[in-house]
Parts: structure tokens; sequence; C-alpha cells
């Protein structure tokens, strides 16, 4: 279930930020980008995937770029900065690998400095039920539970300057700008985890003999039964 594949931009440079729970966000960004908007994607990806085998071969189709972890030095950011001034899609994810829990975590220094170097637009998305779908601690996906995925309304550069308090470094803006966008994509999870406890609390009131507001089938049926036979003696 994709929701928002209206909001991706068909043109111009784009940073797409997304959470990434699973081994899925990779591959789907890549199809989501191809199949609802004709784009390719770029995406930073660990460095030892490239020399395993089978998996590089995928993560070079879909025009992934090498950053090491430990010692990313400027290479990566440089390739990252060719991408977005020559207008086109490139895909990050800022907290560096991938989630430790459901809600997005912390994000690496500087993830958004080529969007304010190149005037990028970004492009939030959320993967919302990746890390149910195949936990990290699993080797394997749990299948037949369904993959929901939300894209955001795009942020111009426009939007994501205004509001820089005069005398403010950029540097410190950027560090504002992307506790919002981590915010906008952990919304749709917080939502769901919110659904999720509604439920169970509903589930233990209906469960409970002692909660008075509770629908008693059992009860309604002897009222009905009641109702109907005053009205036969009558």
């Amino acid at each position: 279930k994709v929701e928002g594949t209206d909001n991706i931009p068909r043109d111009g440079g784009v940073l797409v930020v997304a959470n990434h729970p699973s081994f899925l966000e990779p591959p789907s960004l890549v199809c989501i980008m191809i199949y609802f908007a004709d784009r390719d994607v770029s995406i930073m990806a660990w460095h030892k995937l490239f020399s395993i085998p089978v998996v590089s071969f995928f993560t070079k189709t879909y025009k992934a770029y090498p950053v090491n972890r430990e010692n990313p030095g400027r290479g990566p950011y440089q390739t990252l900065l060719h991408i977005l001034k020559n207008g086109g899609c490139a895909g990050v994810f800022p907290e560096g690998s991938r989630s430790e829990q459901r809600l997005m975590g912390n994000w690496k220094p500087g993830a958004l400095r080529a969007a304010f170097a190149t005037k990028a637009t970004i492009l939030p998305i959320t993967f919302v039920t990746a890390g149910e779908f195949w936990p990290r601690s699993q080797w394997r996906p749990r299948f037949f539970k369904k993959h929901h995925i939300r894209i955001h309304e795009p942020i111009s550069y426009e939007q994501y300057t205004a509001g820089m308090p005069e005398g403010m470094r950029e540097k410190e803006w950027q560090e504002v700008v992307a506790e919002r966008i981590r915010a906008i994509i952990n919304q749709p999870i917080i939502d769901r985890l919110d659904e999720a406890e509604r439920k169970l609390e509903e589930a233990g009131r209906k469960t409970d003999p002692l909660e008075p507001e509770i629908e008693n089938p059992i009860a309604e049926q002897n009222d009905r039964r009641e109702e109907a036979l005053g009205r036969l003696s009558a």
C-alpha cells in the first residue's frame, strides 16, 4: 500500500529522506520512483554490499554509490552534490544504518547539507510497517504482512529555509529542519502504534466482566425477549 504518489516531484533535484527499519527500503524506494514517477534514484549504500555476490549486482543495478561508514571521506558527498546539481534524484537514510527501534532514530550530522547547498527539494517518505514485515532480528520477512509506505508532501528550498533566525548559522538551522522532517516521518508510525494500543484497550474492555460499558450480547438478547413477551401479553 503506497500513499501519496502524486507528491513525488517529476523533475528537478530531489533528496529523498526515509527511515530504514529493514532491508526492504532501498529496493522499495527504487521501484516506487520508477513505477510511479518514471525517475531513477541513486542511493548511498554501505560499501561492503558492493563486494557481496548477487547483492552487488542488484546494488549496482539501482545506481547506488558506496560509502564507508567508518571513514566516509568526501567522495560520497561529492557524488550526492553532483546528482542534485544536475537535477537528479538521490535517496538517503540519515540514520546511517537500519533503525534499532520502531521510530526513526537520531540522524548522522550533515544529512541535509547537500540539499541546502544545491537548493534541492526534500521528499520525506515513511516506511510505516517495514519493521513489522521484516524485523531487524529476522533473516527473512514475515510473508503476508502488509507493506505500507507513506510519501509526504515535498518541501521546497524556500519552505525549509523560511523562518531561519537572523544570525543563526546554516548548520544549526539544518539541525532544526532535520528534527522537523524526522517528526514528519515518525508521525505515521506513532499513529499506527496508538491505533494498536487503542484496539488492545477495546479488546480488554470487551473481555472484562467488571467493565460497565461493555456490550453484553446475552443481556441484550434477554432484554429483547422480555420486550417481546411484554408486547404479547398486552
